[in-house]
């Protein structure tokens, strides 16, 4: 998902920093919390910077036994102290002492995230309850406590009125949950074989307890891309608690002498760091997922959540089943959009299916396999044949099991771009049957995206985050949607911070200097760009040519505007096409005509064609983000009907974000465009 936001870049393309201000500037608020509660205080933070407040808070100053000097400056400098309550910071020296000094202060603004009993001095204080608040910017109690910081600091409320209802995306079966449920992370099960080359088979049996759980449970569940980053003496519960923001740890080991395997597992809290249950399980190798399904039924019961009864699994010779977890070894590990993962793993699943013909998971993930290979430029071979390939792996395991969500978001990769209608039905379904699996969310996050509605876009990416927390792409993905609903200077620094952590991730720098250089943030930009010589490749080309867009646009020089206007017009020639990205850049460049020009003289029939359907062109959304001009003109909206957006916005209802702030009427001038066309 890397490649597909940046609106402004020629190619197209965690831990935040919890320091929000600089050091020794005021801030309107001091966020106060305990640090196994940082990942709600990270929404916290978040979520007061989109409503405009500045924000400071710092964990990683907390570690020092002395107090330190600097968090104490920030504290008392501070026009409100927000101080959340919980189980863990009611009993927080620290805590207690912050809320203190801002109660003497008269800087004192509670929130309650979790049933507690607060130390009896602030019983009397009045304090807001968000227990329940997981992110949702529309939320009445979240807008109200905004709206009394806001009186509060005498800062003027951004939610003066009964705020507007947040347009809603076509209907999804069924809502999200915005619950505070458990939040469990599966970690990889140690090997205590003697052969070391079985650790692929203990992170199998570790993956599968997970995926029972997700999948026969309400629970939301960590995805193993974060959660297997933590072995050996990386276990340590308050520092995997705090990095993925989970309640509930699930470790344990396994033991395999040949055909026999030993499984031990134990359920902890991560607040009281107290084991909730633990238990050995023996068997053979053919009992393996009833082995598997005991343990997910025990942690279920463990914390009081019904398991689903479980589709009868099939008997896998064990030389099949050690096959099929080195296959989704490969594709959990790896990166199916960038990488040859799919093609490495797509031949190991059709040996798996071919000898057990009725394991629904197996045809799930050679349908996710053979639908990335599909889509990519390793594709060879007839485009029907893949095609066909793709729906006879993933109708053969809704066939087996109807709930497998993979299948559906696997056909959903295999409609054209065009086909909003029939790509949002498929994905609502794969959300019908997993509202928590991490895939499904980030898919339908990227689908809203692509048809200009931006706020759900960000809240189900925040939410695939907060699944797949310390994933790469998952963060980026966060911090594009945050640029696109307006909140850029947020979104700088969470990619400025992306980058720090993962230096050599390209995607990450790709859209910090290309969002850097298009809203202006040009400090952000030169403390990157000099990042581009670690590069090489392909890699290395595209930073090189957002680097020259950015060259231009900052020197205002004509010539250098209009040599990138010449290549971008050769690109066109050459293909029939352009990509809409390229299409923004012009505009940026303050070429709104000639960005319109080239749109009009381009080809984007190809997107309503399955063979067609490459990431190059087809992204819609990044010529409908508010920093663009080009939306800004009624000519935009012949672009958006050639596009199939127009029908797909009047027949759904759900219409995108910039309806707030085109300077003209753009539901009435998309009706009319379609009626004369009609």
């Amino acid at each position: 998902m890397q490649g597909r936001f940046v609106g402004t870049l020629e190619f197209g393309v965690a831990g935040l920093s919890r320091r929000r201000s600089k050091v020794g500037s005021i801030s309107d608020i001091f966020l106060s919390y305990n640090r196994q509660d940082a990942h709600v205080a990270r929404r916290f933070a978040e979520g007061l910077e989109r409503e405009g407040f500045t924000v400071w808070w710092d964990q990683a100053l907390r570690s020092g036994e002395a107090y330190d000097e600097v968090t104490e400056a920030a504290l008392r400098g501070a026009k409100a102290v927000v101080v959340l309550w919980s189980p863990r910071s009611v009993v927080s020296r620290w805590v207690r002492a912050e809320a203190t000094i801002a109660d003497r202060n008269k800087t004192l603004v509670p929130a309650m995230i979790e049933p507690c009993e607060r130390p009896i001095m602030f019983e009397l204080t009045q304090t807001a309850e968000l227990g329940h608040w997981q992110g949702a910017a529309d939320d009445a109690a979240w807008l109200a406590f905004v709206d009394d910081l806001a009186k509060f600091i005498s800062k003027p409320s951004r939610h003066p009125h009964q705020p507007r209802p947040v347009p809603q995306p076509a209907p999804v079966a069924p809502p999200l949950s915005e619950t505070t449920s458990p939040l469990l992370a599966v970690l990889a099960f140690d090997n205590l074989s003697s052969d070391p080359e079985l650790t692929f088979f203990c992170d199998g049996v570790s993956e599968e307890i997970q995926r029972t759980v997700a999948s026969s449970t309400e629970l939301r569940v960590v995805a193993r891309s974060s959660s297997f980053q933590f072995r050996g003496a990386h276990k340590s519960i308050p520092k995997v608690a705090a990095e993925l923001g989970c309640t509930h740890l699930l470790d344990g080991t396994v033991r395999r002498s040949g055909s026999k395997v030993r499984i031990t597992a134990e359920l902890v809290e991560c607040a009281s760091q107290n084991a909730l249950w633990a238990d050995r399980f023996d068997g053979d190798l053919d009992d393996v997922f009833t082995l598997q399904e005991n343990i997910a039924e025990a942690v279920a019961e463990a914390l009081k959540v019904k398991l689903a009864p479980p589709t009868k699994a099939p008997v896998l010779d064990p030389v099949v089943y050690e096959q099929f977890l080195r296959a989704r070894g490969i594709l959990a590990d790896g990166d199916p959009e960038f990488d040859d993962s799919a093609i490495s793993a797509a031949p190991l699943l059709e040996e798996v299916v071919h000898s057990a013909p009725d394991f629904a998971l197996a045809w799930e993930l050679l349908a996710s396999a053979r639908a990335w290979i599909l889509r990519s430029a390793h594709a060879t071979g007839s485009y029907e044949d893949g095609r066909s390939g793709v729906l006879h792996a993933a109708n053969t395991a809704l066939r087996l099991d109807p709930k497998r969500a993979g299948a559906h978001v696997a056909l959903a990769r295999l409609e054209p771009w065009g086909a909003y209608k029939a790509r949002e039905e498929l994905l609502n379904r794969a959300l019908s049957v997993a509202p928590h699996d991490p895939e499904a969310l980030n898919e339908m996050s990227t689908f809203c995206w692509s048809v200009g509605r931006f706020r759900d876009a960000l809240r189900l990416a925040e939410r695939a985050c907060e699944l797949n927390p310390i994933m790469p792409s998952a963060r980026l993905h966060v911090a594009q949607m945050r640029t696109y609903v307006g909140d850029y200077e947020a979104s700088i620094r969470m990619l400025a911070d992306l980058h720090q952590r993962w230096p050599k991730n390209a995607g990450i720098l790709l859209s910090l200097l290309g969002f850097s250089a298009t809203l202006g943030f040009w400090d952000a930009y030169d403390a990157a760009v000099g990042d581009i010589a670690t590069f090489d490749g392909w890699q290395m080309r595209s930073l090189k040519a957002t680097k020259l867009y950015a060259e231009a646009l900052r020197s205002g020089d004509d010539a250098l505007k209009q040599d990138r206007l010449a290549s971008y017009t050769t690109l066109l020639e050459k293909t029939g096409t352009i990509p809409l990205n390229i299409v923004d850049s012009v505009s940026s460049l303050g070429m709104k005509e000639e960005a319109l020009a080239l749109a009009e003289r381009a080809s984007y029939s190809h997107i309503f064609q399955p063979e067609g359907d490459r990431p190059s062109a087809i992204y819609p959304g990044v010529v409908l983000g508010r920093w663009s001009d080009l939306n800004k003109t009624v000519r935009f909206v012949d672009l958006c009907y050639r596009l199939g957006l127009c029908e797909y916005w009047m027949q759904t209802g759900a219409w995108p974000d910039c309806v707030d702030w085109t300077p003209y009427d753009f539901k009435a001038e998309v009706i009319r465009k379609v009626r004369i066309a009609g």
